[in-house]
């Protein structure tokens, strides 16, 4: 829970702040991005009740980092593919922003939930303040920043695989039970 929330803000960040270097307009870029975050947020409510939120938060963390991924292979004279590419990838990364407060929620028993929210919201933080840091690695090469938003969410969608569902079940007490019953 607390890599889920690192990798959101560290991929969500860095798209919002490299809008500028996709190839197209900057102002109509980042009008798309904040538009397509609309329907992510509000397609994670229907989402999460159908599929749950394990499904959802791997999904979604593999399809923005599969998007990040395939920027790097796209050359730079193709910028409309790679705007595109990147605004599936935000609205991935949106939606899995939404889908990880509601779950890191979920995963903590009562006794120490106040406190593992936190946690996951330090987490989330530190990656916001790394993000821009990571795209200055471009000056090195140009692919470097899109493979590290590209890689860390995919690492962090396989191992939500490790994790429990927590959809439809009643949210836990004591440390005791939560590791009677989702481990």
């Amino acid at each position: 829970c607390f890599a889920f929330r690192f990798v959101n803000s560290l991929v969500y960040y860095g798209l919002s702040l490299n809008v500028g270097s996709f190839g197209l307009d900057i102002y109509l870029t980042q009008l798309v991005f904040g538009a397509v975050e609309i329907p992510a947020r509000f397609g994670c409510i229907f989402l999460l009740q159908w599929f749950g939120r394990k499904k959802c938060q791997t999904f979604f963390l593999l399809l923005g980092g599969a998007m990040c991924l395939i920027i790097t292979g796209i050359p730079k004279d193709l910028p409309v593919v790679i705007t595109t590419l990147a605004v599936i990838g935000k609205f991935a990364i949106a939606a899995s922003f939404s889908t990880s407060y509601l779950y890191s929620a979920e995963l903590f028993p009562t006794i120490i939930r106040q406190t593992g929210v936190g946690l996951c919201s330090m987490s989330a933080r530190v990656g916001g303040i790394i993000s821009p840091l990571i795209g200055l690695l471009d000056k090195y090469h140009p692919a470097i920043p899109m493979a590290i938003f590209g890689s860390t969410p995919v690492i962090a969608g396989i191992l939500g695989f490790l994790l429990p569902e927590t959809r439809g079940k009643e949210l836990q007490d004591h440390m005791e039970e939560a590791k009677e019953s989702q481990w």
